[in-house]
């Protein structure tokens, strides 16, 4: 009886729900069909059955749910399942064939990696064939030798990003649990794997002292993370596999306090391995020590003049991102401090080209293309600072702060129930979480978020908490959640917490009410339960779940909307002009014109976005009745300063009816005028209808 990777992820998923999941959030999440959804459950389901653990049961309109002692029950079978009842992807098997071997422990044939990955000769042989074209992108080469079997060559500093990249795709999410789960399936000797978990627990401690040295808290995904790679690393070393870093690299490195630490940690590790780190080895851990993800840092004397440089980075990206997005960021201070502790260790890993993170472009680029589509814009000071592009995945983590702050922009939460967000990835990721979970729920105060090791060890004055990993439950609900929320996730997270926490008296009445009618003509076996599926209905938001509707810019900007004129006197005038076809369509107000004047007032020509084109606009609360656009063209540039930089024939008024409603349209128009030919040739049109058709004919190009 067999359990591949997807009925696995399925009942993990059921373990650690709190309530019933649909079929639709277990399509979503996982990416198949229903039909595919039912067909692995009732494979569960006998496999459950030969174990004598209850089965998964099916509610109709309410979905799937394990006992209790089923959820008790199932970890540790999962655990303790023997190699041959995992079934793996071809992804996960080219990961661990590519591991086998860059680890060079022993020597492996084609038999050898068949046993290993549990499949036939001729799918074991596609395998290999696709890695071989794969590990390419590393500029690494894999061969075939008749007595030394197959043996991956190149750069050694390849071959360990090679090592953290499949590791990313073996072992997906790096905890205690899974990493004791796929040792324990890989390594068939218990005596190896007892050993290689010690190691790796040691390790762990040493990293967990190291904190301390450094002033900093490592994310707890990144401990383990870099617990791991440590200790692969140095089974490398073992083999006299070393590392060469550059002279002027070292000289910056040796001033750091990560490489004061990173020589104690190669000390405790010289000792329990008995093996010797060569000094460049020892500048390359500290690169990792540097580049690791944190929750929280003090300020290194020594790097005080990186500290400094990526302030000022910071500060200019959240400039241009707010000019870019048409916001003001209340909590702008917040924002910068959150940035700089994210982008130092950002700043080593692309500088040394560290692969540590786990691939969330995709995600974030489906559910927060607008956001990452700016991110995108703000970069260029970050990038010039470290010198190399910007990698996407490192990008998508950063618009993570931007997405955090942007619906937060001039919105005021009411409290009823204080939560806690517990997260394994980082400020970042707590970030995006945090501002989908106040968009969902406006009576329930997010307090703070925490790591899990922080949870573990304080105590929080708390209602309930959303936690992105599974965490020992107490008396206070736990709603364990993905970073990015889909559509599903987010009505089965609604229908979850307003069915413990919803407190009205009519609801639960009529609830009441309901099961007293069921009573007189039926017998209730499990009254309890009843009447949580009935307020989990009847509690059920009146709300929309579909995402913010997103208009492009020729649906929001109306011919009738644009202007085109000789001159006007000053720039105040021009924002006047501008806004008075909005006024008088009613989307905006006289007091939301009279706020974009002030903000430039108070703030100065942050609305000038690039030469010749000014985006004044305000927040929504000042003023917007309907999400609009209008566009005034000049003969005559305006300054908006004294310098002519500021100088401008394009005035084009934005009213955002919300933090997002306008962001596509935002992105087009940027998009736009971000073309010197395009800036020119609209100022030389003299008609809107002319304007209008060029704008609409610019977009299709685009296209």
């Amino acid at each position: 009886m067999s359990l591949d990777k997807r009925s696995t992820a399925i009942l993990m998923q059921l373990i650690n729900a709190d309530s019933y999941l649909s079929a639709e959030e277990l399509t979503e999440k996982l990416n198949v069909s229903r039909r595919t959804i039912y067909y692995d459950i009732e494979k569960i389901n006998d496999w459950l059955v030969s174990l004598g653990i209850d089965r998964i049961e099916n509610i109709r309109s309410a979905g799937f749910i394990l006992t209790d002692r089923a959820k008790k029950l199932v970890p540790s079978k999962i655990e303790k399942m023997k190699a041959w009842h995992y079934e793996y992807s071809q992804d996960e098997r080219k990961a661990w064939i590519a591991l086998y071997i860059l680890m060079g422990m022993k020597s492996y044939f084609l038999e050898d990696l068949m046993e290993k990955s549990r499949v036939s000769r001729t799918t074991t042989i596609e395998d290999i064939k696709s890695l071989k074209a794969d590990i390419r992108s590393f500029h690494l080469h894999l061969g075939f030798e008749r007595k030394k079997g197959y043996i991956i060559a190149g750069d050694e500093a390849e071959i360990r990003r090679a090592i953290g990249y499949y590791l990313s795709i073996a072992i997906p999410i790096q905890n205690h649990h899974s990493l004791v789960a796929a040792i324990q399936l890989q390594v068939n000797d218990p005596n190896s794997s007892e050993q290689f978990l010690h190691l790796l627990k040691q390790v762990y401690h040493f990293l967990f002292q190291s904190e301390e040295e450094l002033n900093i808290k490592f994310t707890d995904d990144m401990l383990y993370s870099l617990s791991l790679r440590l200790v692969l690393f140095s089974m490398r070393i073992a083999q006299k596999k070393y590392i060469k870093m550059d002279l002027v690299e070292k000289d910056v490195l040796r001033k750091t306090k990560a490489f004061l630490v990173t020589k104690q940690i190669c000390r405790k590790l010289e000792r329990i391995s008995d093996t010797s780190f060569p000094e460049d080895e020892k500048f390359y851990f500290t690169t990792y020590l540097l580049g690791a993800r944190v929750n929280y840092s003090e300020e290194d004397r020594i790097d005080n003049k990186l500290s400094e440089e990526l302030t000022i980075v910071a500060k200019k990206m959240t400039h241009q991102f707010q000019i870019l997005a048409c916001t003001l960021f209340d909590d702008q201070e917040m924002l910068v401090k959150n940035l700089v502790l994210h982008l130092k260790p950002a700043f080593y890993r692309v500088k040394y080209g560290l692969d540590v993170e786990k691939n969330i472009v995709d995600s974030v680029k489906s559910k927060f293309e607008e956001v990452y589509l700016l991110t995108q814009k703000v970069i260029e000071p970050f990038e010039k600072l470290i010198g190399k592009p910007l990698p996407e995945n490192e990008i998508a983590y950063i618009s993570f702060h931007f997405g955090g702050c942007l619906r937060r922009a001039g919105t005021t939460l009411v409290s009823r129930k204080k939560a806690l967000i517990v997260c394994a990835n980082g400020i970042g990721t707590s970030q995006i979480l945090k501002q989908q979970l106040e968009g969902l729920f406006s009576t329930i105060d997010i307090i703070d978020s925490v790591s899990v090791r922080d949870y573990e060890e304080k105590d929080y004055d708390i209602d309930l908490v959303f936690s992105t990993t599974a965490i020992q439950k107490n008396d206070i609900p736990i709603f364990v959640v993905n970073p990015i929320l889909s559509d599903a996730e987010k009505e089965g997270l609604l229908k979850k917490v307003n069915a413990i926490f919803n407190s009205s008296q009519k609801q639960n009445l009529a609830t009441d009410r309901i099961v007293d009618v069921i009573e007189r003509y039926a017998t209730i076996h499990r009254k309890d339960e009843l009447i949580k599926e009935l307020r989990q209905h009847l509690n059920r938001p009146e709300i929309s779940l579909t995402a913010t509707y997103k208009p492009n810019l020729i649906d929001i900007l109306k011919e009738e909307h644009i202007h085109a004129m000789p001159s006007v006197p000053d720039w105040k005038s021009a924002i006047k002009l501008a806004a008075n076809s909005l006024i008088e369509g009613e989307y905006i107000t006289k007091e939301y014109r009279d706020a974009m004047i002030s903000n430039v007032e108070k703030h100065g020509p942050y609305i000038v976005i690039s030469p010749k084109v000014a985006i004044p606009h305000a927040k929504p609360e000042d003023g917007v009745k309907k999400l609009g656009i209008s566009l005034l063209k000049l003969e005559e540039a305006v300054s908006f300063s004294n310098d002519s930089k500021h100088d401008v024939f394009l005035i084009i008024t934005l009213a955002p009816f919300d933090q997002e409603s306008h962001l596509r349209a935002l992105s087009q128009l940027t998009g736009l005028f971000s073309k010197k030919e395009t800036v020119n040739r609209l100022i030389k049109l003299h008609s809107a209808r002319e304007i209008h058709q060029y704008i609409k004919q610019s977009l299709i190009e685009q296209h």
